[in-house]
Formats: C-alpha cells, sequence, structure tokens
C-alpha cells in the first residue's frame, strides 16, 4: 500500500469549487474498487461515508447494496456543499493515499472536462430572437420560472406543502390524491394544501432533474413518494427519493411520506420511515385525513 500523499497535480490545488457530480464514471467505479472491500486495521467505504455526514442507520443501509461506495458517492455527490475538493480532503483524513493516487488520472480527467464545459462560450443564437436586438425580451435563470405561476425574473417562486414523486402508470392515482387534497382535504384553519405535480406544475422545455432537485429541496416543504412496481423500475423517481432522503438524513425532519399505492416490498432506502397505507380496505376511510395531517405539519 502506497503511504505517500498524492502528487502536487492533485494536492497542488483547490478543487472547493468543483461539484462533486461531475466526478466521471471511471473515478466513481476506481473509489468502489478499492474502498468496497473490508481492510483489517485500515479504513474502507463506511468510515468514508460517515466523515461525508451519513448517520449509523444510513451506512446499514448502504451495506446492502451491491456496491456500497458507488451508491454513497451517488447520494453524497447530490448534496449542495459536496465538492471534489472535500472529497479529497476526506480520502486524506482516512489516510487512503493510496486510493487518491489510483484515481489521480481519472479524477485529472474529469476536473478537465468541467473546466472545459465551465469555460465554453455559449452557443450563438438566431439574430431574430438575440437579447440584444430585443432588449426587452426576457430572460430567465435556469431555475427561475420553472412551474406555471412562478415570476420568469425570479421574485416570486411558487411553493408547494408537497412535491408528488410517482410513476406515470400512476397518474390517475395522483390526480385523485391532487382533487382530494387540494380541494376537499382542508388543513390547519381551512387552508387547502397545494401539491407540486410534474405533468401538471412544470413549464416544458426545463432540465428535468435540476428542476425537480431545485423544487424537492428548496420550493416543498415534503415529498410524497407513490410507491408501486413501477416506482421500483423508474430512475426518475430513484433519483428523487435518494436527492430528498440526502436532505433529510435518517428522516429526523420528517420530509418524506411513503404511500403504499400497490403492494410492494417497501425500499430499504424507506424502511425506517412510517409508510402510509392505501393498499388495505380497511385503512382507505383514515388514508386521507392521515395523508393531510401529515402535510400539513409546520
Amino acid at each position: 500500500m502506497a503511504t505517500n500523499a498524492p502528487s502536487q497535480d492533485t494536492e497542488g490545488e483547490n478543487y472547493d469549487t468543483i461539484p462533486a457530480r461531475h466526478l466521471g464514471v471511471q473515478t466513481r467505479k476506481k473509489l468502489a474498487l478499492w474502498l468496497n472491500p473490508p481492510r483489517v486495521g485500515g479504513t474502507n467505504w463506511e468510515e468514508l461515508a460517515d466523515e461525508m455526514g451519513f448517520e449509523y442507520i444510513e451506512i446499514e443501509n448502504f451495506k446492502m447494496k451491491d456496491s456500497p461506495m458507488y451508491e454513497v458517492l451517488h447520494v453524497w455527490s447530490l448534496k449542495e456543499n459536496a465538492t471534489i475538493g472535500h472529497l479529497i480532503e476526506m480520502l486524506k483524513s482516512i489516510e487512503r493515499f493510496d486510493v487518491l493516487e489510483e484515481i489521480q488520472s481519472s479524477l485529472a480527467k474529469d476536473i478537465s472536462k468541467y473546466r472545459e464545459r465551465s469555460s465554453s462560450p455559449m452557443p450563438v443564437q438566431v439574430p431574430d430572437v438575440s437579447p440584444s436586438n430585443y432588449p426587452n425580451l426576457p430572460t430567465t435563470s435556469e431555475l427561475h420560472g420553472i412551474t406555471l405561476q412562478d415570476d420568469p425574473e425570479g421574485v416570486h417562486k411558487e411553493l408547494f406543502d408537497a412535491y408528488v414523486c410517482y410513476c406515470k402508470q400512476d397518474r390517475d392515482f395522483v390526480l385523485k390524491m391532487v382533487e382530494r387534497l387540494e380541494r376537499e382535504q382542508a388543513g390547519p384553519g381551512g387552508r387547502r394544501l397545494k401539491l407540486c405535480m410534474d405533468d401538471r406544475d412544470l413549464i416544458p422545455g426545463t432540465a428535468y432533474l435540476p428542476v425537480t432537485a431545485e423544487l424537492i429541496e428548496n420550493r416543498c416543504k415534503r415529498m410524497v413518494v407513490v410507491l408501486s412496481p413501477e416506482f421500483l423500475t423508474s430512475p426518475e423517481c430513484d433519483f428523487q427519493t435518494k436527492y430528498a432522503m440526502s436532505l433529510s438524513p435518517g428522516a429526523k425532519k420528517q420530509r418524506l411520506i411513503p404511500v403504499m399505492y400497490k403492494q410492494i416490498e417497501v425500499p430499504q432506502l424507506l424502511r425506517f420511515v412510517t409508510v402510509i397505507d392505501y393498499v388495505k380496505e380497511e385503512l382507505k376511510s383514515w388514508f386521507w385525513v392521515r395523508l393531510a395531517k401529515a402535510l400539513s405539519r409546520p
């Protein structure tokens, strides 16, 4: 095992401004290859996950995955303060200089690609719609004007009680949920709840993953997860659930509300969160009141 610090190329620059989500596939695979195996008297992915701020119950859940390190990286890299510089410092902290040396070449490629994208000029616009030719033409940043009621200038941002994470196959149930909670089931003081539903509230043409991450983190107090067999095979639902969970480690903020719409085995990530059951007939009479109460909490 190498015991020396990594070369000057890795150590000599500050990478704290480069988001960890720009780590490439090869770098992630190498980290998993070197940190997944247990090390007698040494450190592996568990110590790194602890450095990243994951709690005991989360680390125990990661152990159920085929590649715990790859899963840890995926969830951690979605966090706002996760940077390549931070990752390097954590690997030093657990004294895995050998891993730093192994990923050095692939990490350099990731950083180079990031800088190329960051420094690339914006595409030339068609003259007819260029802002220079039309000074009054509204301009919208990526995360402004993403819902129908948003102010394109970013002054007013539409807020919601909950974001609904669901598969398209379950849309009919979600429409029923919106009908019941927004029009029939009142919250405290008679206030109607407000849900965020992709098909209804998002403006077409926006970048889906960044926009939904913005909504989940900053625009919605909670997220309702509609569980069904289709949910288990949806990459979009997988991303949204893991992202919301990363914002509330250990479910301390009671941010996720899983709804069992069709009978499935609850995903490992959600097994320590109370599920509201819509499958059992004897529970349906209480279902909407319980869900409304959960979404109405401060």
